[in-house]
């Protein structure tokens, strides 16, 4: 009989412990014996909060993206963009193979896009482009669609980890 007792306890602990947990919330500064109250708080809004991660909330974006992208006509341009906290940026591109005067500096703000929040957009001054936001990397996309470029060439920045 004990035997049965307690396999019939830990059947019940297991059970309980697989079940769906009880969504209704109860206010800490009431008593056990008081009715429990609903949250003020629509569970789709704590819902998106909990599962909202993007590459504006989940990574560390902001810092100095360096690397070197393809060009038509020279060696290479290296470029530089630095992507601030107060979303503003710095972007530098040196044409390689043209000499000192073809380096390129502008200064702007960029936003988070709304359909695709791992997508920045560059303001007029950076002539719109966008750039993917990945772990310690941005990637150039496409101007118009946010899509990968479809090319073998590099369009990736390295985040400088200094």
């Amino acid at each position: 009989m004990k035997k049965i007792i307690f396999i019939l306890s830990l059947s019940t602990l297991a059970f309980a412990g697989c079940s769906k947990p009880n969504t209704d919330t109860h206010d800490s500064n009431t008593a056990p014996d008081q009715p429990m109250t609903q949250s003020t708080t629509p569970p789709s809004a704590t819902t998106a909060k909990a599962t909202g991660d993007s590459a504006e909330t989940a990574l560390d974006w902001a810092g100095e993206y360096k690397g070197v992208f393809p060009c038509a006509d020279c060696e290479g341009i290296e470029t530089e963009l630095e992507l601030k906290a107060d979303k503003t940026y710095e972007l530098t591109e040196e044409y390689l193979g043209k000499g000192k005067t073809n380096e390129f500096k502008v200064k702007g703000s960029f936003s988070f896009d709304a359909d695709n929040p791992s997508i920045i957009s560059l303001d007029q001054a950076g002539e719109n482009r966008k750039f993917f936001v990945g772990e310690n990397f941005v990637e150039a996309r496409d101007i118009n669609s946010g899509k990968v470029i479809d090319s073998k060439l590099n369009y990736k920045l390295q985040k400088d980890l200094k």
